[in-house]
């Protein structure tokens, strides 16, 4: 992996907060958007290139959640029938809850993989979000710019 360069590192801390981390792909994504805009990108270009990057990340981790999810209640599923089976085998009664508590108790990693992959899509989507409404600042603060110069030119503003 290649170290961020600290001038990098600065841009995104300010504009993002983000705390860069020189062995995360994500990061390395980051910063290497920020190097190719180079240093006269304004804000707002920099936002929307940040975002895209970032929608792109989180299509792939929708992906791994889902897969990781699929992986677990299709485990799942099939071990419960197991239990149940062998259960019936031995002419013994077993409740399909009890069944399920038991596939869950062996299925731990996977039921952790999944919920990592979840929370980790759910933390990248609350982020997406963050990044629109930054982009949205921006953008009303450019209008009232606007306004304000336009307002300036007409003669408004209280000059002496």
């Amino acid at each position: 992996m290649n170290t961020i360069h600290p001038a990098v590192a600065a841009t995104l801390r300010s504009i993002i907060g983000l705390e860069v981390d020189d062995t995360d792909a994500l990061h390395q994504k980051l910063a290497k958007t920020i190097t190719d805009l180079g240093p006269g990108a304004t804000y707002g270009q920099r936002i929307v290139a940040l975002r895209f990057d970032f929608a792109w990340e989180l299509r792939t981790a929708g992906k791994v959640f889902g897969d990781a999810k699929g992986e677990y209640e299709v485990t799942k599923s099939k071990r419960v029938v197991e239990i149940t089976e062998k259960a019936a085998l031995e002419d013994r009664k077993i409740t399909l809850g009890l069944a399920e508590h038991m596939a869950e108790a062996e299925l731990y990693e996977l039921k952790l993989t999944y919920l990592v992959a979840e929370q980790r899509e759910r933390a990248m989507r609350k982020f997406l979000e963050a990044l629109d409404a930054a982009l949205d600042n921006h953008r009303t603060d450019r209008a009232d710019s606007r306004a304000v110069d336009r307002a300036s030119a007409q003669g408004y503003g209280g000059g002496a």
